[in-house]
This record gives C-alpha cells, sequence and structure tokens, in this order.
C-alpha cells in the first residue's frame, strides 16, 4: 500500500441523486443546464464531481464538502491568497443545497502524481521531484502573523505549539481504537520517544503557510514538450500556518516505497527555493507524520476502512523502527 492508494474513498460509501447534482448546478449556473457528469473517484474525504453543461465544451468541478463544511471557503481564500505563485483551481462559487455545502470549482486537467509514480514510469522522476520540492519553497513563502488553525478568513483561531502536539499525540493514544490496533508495547514506544525527541516538534513559531495534506495525491501533473509538469495542486481544506516541516512529512510518508531519487530531487527542490533544513529534521519529521497518522486513526473506523485502517498502523510500525535506531545530532 503506497500513497493511500487502497484507501476506501468518500464516492464507495457516499452517493449524491442525481436532482440534487442538477440543482447545485442550477444555482450556481442560473442560466445553464447540465449535460453531463462523472464521479471523480479518489477523494477520501470529499466528493468530486467532474460536469459539464449543455453549449459549452469547458468542464467543470463540483465539490461536496463531507467532512468540514467551512472548508470550503478557506480553499476559496487560499486559492486567491497563492494561485500567482502556485497553480491551484479557483473556487468560482460556494453554497448550501439540502445541507450539503458545496463548491463550483476551476477543473484542472492531468493525472495525480501517485498514480504516474505507481505506473512504473519512472524515467523523470527526478525532474518532477525537483519541480515539487520547488512548489513546497513557494507555498511556505506566504508568512502570517502566528501559527496556528485559519477561521474562513484565514485568521488565526487556535495557535499550535509543540505542547499541543504532544498533548494531542497522547490523547490519541488513549482512544479506543489506538488501543484495539497497535499493541501494548508499541504504545509504550511512541510514549518514550515523545518523552525522548519532544523538542524536536514544531515550536509554534514558524507560521509559514502548509498545505497539510501535501502528498503525490493532492499533485496533478501534465505531459508538457516531454516533462511530466505540475498542473495542480488539490485539496487545501487541512491547510494551516505552521512549520514547513509538516508537509515535508506528508511528501515522505512513503519514501521507503520508492527510489533514492524521490527523496534526494523533492530535497534539492525545496532547498534551491531557499529553504534550510533544520538539525535532526528526520526525527521532526517521523513525529508529525505520527501525530498525523494517529489522528487518522482514531477518525478511521476499521469496520468501514479496514484498508486505510491496515495501511496506518503498517506506517506507525514503521516509524516506531526507525525511531528506535536515531539518534540527536
Amino acid at each position: 500500500m503506497t500513497f493511500k492508494n487502497t484507501w476506501e474513498k468518500a464516492d464507495q460509501h457516499f452517493q449524491l441523486e442525481k436532482q440534487t447534482i442538477e440543482n447545485m448546478v442550477r444555482l450556481a449556473l442560473p442560466n445553464k443546464t447540465l449535460a453531463f457528469y462523472e464521479v471523480i473517484s479518489g477523494g477520501c474525504a470529499n466528493l468530486n464531481i467532474k460536469f459539464s453543461c449543455t453549449n459549452s465544451s469547458t468542464p467543470l468541478l463540483l465539490r461536496i464538502y463531507l467532512r468540514d463544511k467551512d472548508a470550503a471557503y478557506r480553499e476559496q481564500k487560499l486559492a486567491t491568497l497563492v494561485k500567482d505563485s502556485i497553480p491551484v483551481p479557483e473556487v468560482y462559487f460556494v453554497n448550501d443545497i439540502d445541507d450539503y455545502r458545496f463548491a463550483i470549482v476551476d477543473y484542472k486537467h492531468g493525472i495525480t502524481l501517485r498514480d504516474l509514480l505507481l505506473s512504473g514510469r519512472m524515467d523523470n522522476i527526478q525532474e518532477v521531484m525537483v519541480e515539487v520540492g520547488s512548489a513546497l519553497s513557494k507555498i511556505q513563502s506566504h508568512r502570517f502573523p502566528q501559527s496556528g488553525f485559519f477561521d474562513n478568513d484565514l485568521h488565526i483561531k487556535d495557535s499550535i505549539s509543540a505542547d499541543f502536539c504532544i498533548t494531542y499525540t497522547k490523547k490519541c493514544l488513549m482512544h479506543p481504537t489506538t488501543i484495539k490496533k497497535i499493541s501494548k508495547e508499541d504504545i509504550s514506544k511512541i510514549h518514550h520517544h515523545l518523552e525522548k525527541y519532544h523538542f524536536l516538534f514544531p515550536d509554534g513559531t514558524q507560521s509559514n503557510l502548509v498545505h497539510a495534506d501535501f502528498d503525490p495525491a493532492n499533485i496533478l501533473v501534465q505531459h508538457i514538450q516531454g516533462k511530466w509538469k505540475i498542473s495542480a495542486i488539490l485539496d487545501w481544506e487541512f491547510a494551516f500556518s505552521g512549520s514547513t516541516l509538516c508537509d515535508m512529512a506528508n511528501m515522505l510518508r512513503y519514501a521507503h516505497h520508492m527510489p533514492p531519487e524521490y527523496e534526494r530531487a523533492f530535497l534539492y527542490g525545496l532547498q534551491s527555493g531557499g529553504f534550510q533544513l533544520p538539525q535532526n529534521w528526520r526525527i521532526s519529521i517521523f513525529l508529525l507524520n505520527l501525530l498525523s497518522l494517529l489522528d487518522c486513526l482514531i477518525h478511521c473506523p476499521p469496520e468501514q476502512r479496514p484498508n486505510q485502517c491496515a495501511d496506518i498502523c503498517e506506517l506507525i510500525s514503521f516509524i516506531i523502527q526507525h525511531l528506535d535506531n536515531c539518534h540527536v545530532l
């Protein structure tokens, strides 16, 4: 299992009536009539539907927010913020129908970087991963007055600190799903590593834009003039102000399943854009991935999402093994 490709998807558990889709399109585009639509499989949290209207050959995307309704407004404002430096879909319209929040979004062409990497077409993995690293350097160039989670207007509503990260990780370790799926020995080891390396969590002084789901599943690429180029960076619903190490952790979470060039080229592109790797950065991203994976696990019903749950547990085990052998420089 690599890059969440076997995780259960939102469209496997949720379907929307055609009439509801038509009503959403009509509300957003009152002078248009829905001509065609198809669900785009792949989203783990929200539902994405490609559609077109009569007398128009330009497709659009209907995005239905199933997990966090307010994410629609954050994504809309973030797209406006970063569009001059990073390719992102524009969010044209946000509204509610039948208790669903939806958005009409610019449809971006391409395939996911995940699909490209898993296809075996690795001839220019270095070129595309350098571009991915460079894109992250541009994302982190956007700064905010302080670290924290955004409200709908991108103001900071809740701060983030190392203490918050440690406290929340420990809270996740006490959750019934964690206790059921992670062995007592591994839970004990995680507690040990939290005590040993607590000072390597981001301390809350960094206030860069963090995508927070920056991985190959959320990056579209197109083959242009013999090269794979990024056409869009998708799904900004979890974005916050904080440390770029969080996005590094996401991108390198499955690096052990990839050739060495995957990580080397990504880090080269990131550093070429001006980012300086902090000392002990690898331990930091192990800790951040533990936090993120445990958060995913407690929101993952094992009966409904067995593949996702199994992959999370496998990744946690991998991280624990490596933390067992880490040394602070």
